[in-house]
């Protein structure tokens, strides 16, 4: 399956089945025939099956759809295949029980984490397809998009929504163009600009709308700009009678962005180099707008090096200030963070360690914990249950293993292998885990490659590591005949520099990274190789977070006001959690020693319509 991290990402696959009317039983000739079909299902599908034996057609059918629909409600995907398959469709007397069964057996893969199968599935009852009114047809079609988002087939699966939008009902128009504008936001924007150019149709209409307001180095004045000339290329599109929430959102944000804007960073101390990486990167944002002739707000900046918080933030209010961007140290935040709340909005550049989602000022970070968290929910999306963790030794190697612990068991995952390992241990540390793994799964002393399954031994590995730990790491489980086993990394394994020789043992690791260090051949980073000839080595993605808080400073407000709407940033997806703001990476793959950029959502599709008639 195509690795598609997410939001459709997102996004867990729920999958709406309550509510649903199933067709009333035919009458028949006894009592037990006549019986309308139960809802509540036997707790064990094999006594459903049991049961389903005593039954005549057509309530055996239909109590089979309805118990199916019991075991789907209550994530029990296995079962209501399983109990699916015991009648299949060639029972089906009528043509709704036909549509019922094949629409539950289609969901009961998705939720499975079958999207192919599910494909297949369609394919093969294409005739039976081609007997469904118009409507259930349309509603099929749909289903068929969310298997091909299931199934990484991004591009696919909006071409088939596309295709399907003017024949869906209204409800189902609203979840369908969601999900169009879902996936528009996830595919990396090289590939978007490309297929826009190819595009014809309402296709293309969908895909400039989504450039428009993804477009990194656009001002917001120049997006409503673009959304107006939009609008009158495309009067009749879908999208121009409904736009998405955070598209009409940019004109009251261009009103509200701040004019006068306070940064508060050191220019001493530990943290100085840091501090000019970020300022360079507002600086190149800054310079960005200015050469597109958008309007800039006024940028101060302020030494906090040493200085008093509370006499800072008035000092920049009185300046003028609207926005404060800053500070950077996490003694600061805190500081500033217990004056309750400020005048101005502020964005800090760091985390709170307590209440940080109900803190009096906004957050802003390269938390890797957020990565950590992230790769538990794509590794959940995946169907994986079991995992193993593999962390340094260290509080900071600590702290990530456990934040990626505590996401997984909050998912009902369970980890049966962990382990913290010393740089002078290497080799010892990974034979003691997949011994460990071995153990869990019957397998222990053999010679034969470690067969990673769904089922309750280790079915991945999340590891923390660096690079030069990482190119040990990875052949070391190559040579315990682990080969075959996923590894899911943070972007503490990649440097941000290509170097494929070294690179190469890396081979087969998935990790999470910002767009700014995956995708090097933008305008803005031309414009960043050319102001700073230098560069900023290790600090690079301190940079990005420089260019990415400029950005905020005028659209924190579209993120505060509209429900679920993220900024598309170099950093990754920005989005709000309470007043904390959440990055989710892009993904990649190292391949022959380079870092692959893979389509960010998959293995799991948000597939909120799937109600039956």
């Amino acid at each position: 399956m195509d690795f598609r991290p997410a939001r459709l990402a997102a996004m867990a696959l729920i999958v709406f089945v309550a509510g649903c009317q199933l067709p009333a039983p035919q009458g028949t000739t006894s009592d037990r025939d006549r019986a309308a079909p139960a809802r509540e299902a036997p707790q064990q599908v094999a006594d459903a099956n049991q049961r389903l034996t005593q039954l005549a057609e057509p309530v055996r059918t239909d109590t089979a759809l309805a118990w199916a629909r019991y075991y789907l409600i209550n994530d029990r995907a296995a079962d209501a295949g399983a109990l699916l398959d015991q009648v299949d469709d060639g029972n089906a007397q009528t043509q709704d029980q036909r549509y019922h069964w094949l629409r539950l057996r289609t969901q009961a893969l998705l939720a499975g984490q079958h999207p192919q199968r599910a494909l297949d599935l369609l394919d093969q009852r294409q005739a039976t397809l081609n007997g469904f009114d118009a409507g259930r047809q349309a509603r099929m079609k749909l289903l068929r998009a969310d298997a091909l988002a299931l199934d990484g087939r991004l591009l696919d699966s909006l071409r088939e929504r596309v295709a399907v939008d003017a024949l869906l009902d209204s409800d189902d128009q609203r979840y369908n163009r969601k999900l169009t504008w879902e996936a528009l936001m996830s595919l990396p924007l090289e590939e978007l600009e490309t297929r826009s150019e190819e595009a014809t149709g309402d296709l293309r209409g969908w895909m400039e709308l989504a450039l428009l307001y993804r477009d990194p180095q656009a001002n917001i004045d120049a997006q409503v700009e673009r959304l107006q000339a939009w609008r009158e290329t495309w009067p009749n599109h879908p999208a121009a009678r409904q736009l998405p929430e955070m598209v009409g959102a940019l004109q009251q944000a261009a009103r509200e962005r701040p004019q006068r804007v306070a940064v508060l960073l050191p220019e001493s101390g530990p943290l100085a180099p840091a501090a000019e990486a970020i300022r360079d990167g507002l600086m190149t944002a800054f310079y960005s707008a200015e050469q597109a002739g958008n309007p800039t707000p006024d940028l101060r900046f302020y030494d906090v090096s040493g200085a008093d918080m509370a006499s800072l933030l008035q000092r920049a209010v009185d300046d003028g200030a609207q926005f404060v961007i800053g500070p950077l140290a996490k003694d600061k935040v805190a500081d500033l963070a217990a004056l309750g709340t400020p005048p101005v909005t502020v964005l800090a550049l760091n985390y709170l360690d307590q209440d940080s989602r109900q803190a009096p000022l906004f957050q802003f970070g390269l938390a890797p914990e957020d990565e950590a968290r992230q790769i538990a929910d794509q590794a959940w999306r995946e169907g994986h249950r079991q995992a193993g963790v593999l962390y340094p030794d260290s509080e900071w190697g600590r702290r990530v293993g456990e934040a990626f612990i505590t996401a997984w068991q909050d998912r009902g995952g369970q980890v049966t292998v962990e382990s913290a390992f010393h740089d002078d241990e290497l080799g010892d540390t990974v034979k003691n885990l997949m011994d460990s793994a071995r153990r869990d799964d019957g397998s222990a002393g053999r010679r034969a490659e470690y067969q990673p399954s769904r089922g309750d031994n280790m079915s991945f590995l999340f590891m923390v590591a660096n690079p030069n730990q990482g190119r040990q790491l990875k052949p070391l489980l190559n040579f315990h005949y682990a080969r075959n086993l996923p590894v899911y990394a943070t972007s503490y394994i990649y440097d941000g520099t290509p170097a494929p020789r070294r690179d190469q043992d890396l081979d087969g690791v998935r990790f999470v990274d910002m767009p700014w260090i995956l995708y090097q051949d933008t305008r803005l980073h031309q414009l960043a190789r050319e102001t700073w000839p230098e560069g900023h080595g290790r600090y690079n993605r301190l940079f990005a977070m420089g260019v990415d808080a400029y950005r905020l400073q005028a659209r924190l407000y579209l993120l505060r006001t509209v429900p679920g709407s993220d900024l598309p940033g170099v950093t990754g997806n920005l989005h709000l959690d309470g007043a904390r703001l959440v990055r989710e990476s892009d993904w990649a793959e190292f391949r022959r020693g380079q870092p692959q950029p893979l389509p960010r959502f998959g293995g799991g599709a948000t597939l909120e319509n799937n109600r039956f008639d």
